[in-house]
């Protein structure tokens, strides 16, 4: 019988944003600033060294649209450091999407094997205008290689024993969500598929979506196969924290009155 790993996953502070709240919760909250924190999650069993999204980088280019920040504590080498990594060390790394604030520091991560879903990856290369500005930069360069991405073709995908990639469509068509083994259950690092607690308990998908009703049975499909989630948004987490993430219900199906 094979024994499925369980993996100590940490949440990375990579980068703050300032947002209207309605971008965080469909049809809601317009006019209210939010802080929230752009999180990696570094997860590591035996000598496997794993990022699921890289964050923020180069926040400055991002202002015009809202503003950004990125103390020397939050760039990637130092909150790597932390963990006694190095940005060579890290050897595979799940993207849920190539938006700015998830795949911005991509290019630094030379070792690594990239996996992103084929449908986000097209999708990237010609968006649809109110998300275009959110690719405008580069994930690939001379160090990191095309050839080092895998293009993720299948739902339930599984990377390792224990860490499993699933369609989670809304935000984008080709979105991607991660299920991983640990101590407290199944966690799934949910990237963009929702951004506060709030998305699962009302059911309400995040503001910046390409289809609302993806996105929603996106949120069922998660809280149905997990017990917990490290959202890559989530202010109510903390830098480096390992455990005691949020717990899941299935969210219910949206009234018909």
């Amino acid at each position: 019988m094979t024994t499925v790993p369980q993996y100590t996953v940490t949440a990375v502070r990579l980068g703050t944003m300032v947002v209207d709240r309605s971008a965080l919760t469909f049809g809601a909250g317009a006019g209210e600033p939010v802080e929230i924190p752009t999180w990696g999650a570094a997860v590591q069993a035996g000598s496997t060294r794993m990022l699921i999204d890289t964050g923020l980088a180069e926040p400055e280019r991002w202002n015009e649209r809202f503003p950004c920040a990125q103390p020397p504590s939050e760039t990637l080498p130092r909150a790597l450091a932390e963990l006694g990594w190095h940005p060579n060390d890290v050897d595979v790394v799940i993207n849920s999407h190539l938006h700015f604030d998830h795949a911005g520091n991509n290019v630094a991560l030379p070792n690594a094997q990239f996996y992103v879903s084929a449908a986000e990856w097209e999708f990237a290369r010609n968006p649809v205008a109110t998300q275009a500005w959110s690719y405008d930069f580069g994930w690939t360069d001379e160090a990191v290689t095309y050839m080092q991405y895998r293009f993720v073709g299948t739902d339930h995908f599984d990377v390792l024993p224990g860490i499993r990639i699933i369609a989670t469509p809304g935000h984008t068509p080709g979105h991607q969500s991660v299920l991983v083994q640990t101590a407290e259950g199944v966690l799934c690092v949910a990237g963009d598929a929702a951004c506060l607690v709030d998305n699962f308990r009302l059911p309400a998908p995040p503001g910046v979506v390409e289809n609302v009703t993806s996105a929603l049975t996106s949120l069922r499909k998660i809280a149905s196969l997990a017990d917990a989630v490290l959202i890559n948004h989530d202010p109510t987490i903390s830098s480096f924290q390992s455990a005691g993430f949020p717990r899941l219900t299935v969210p219910s199906e949206p009234s018909s009155a």
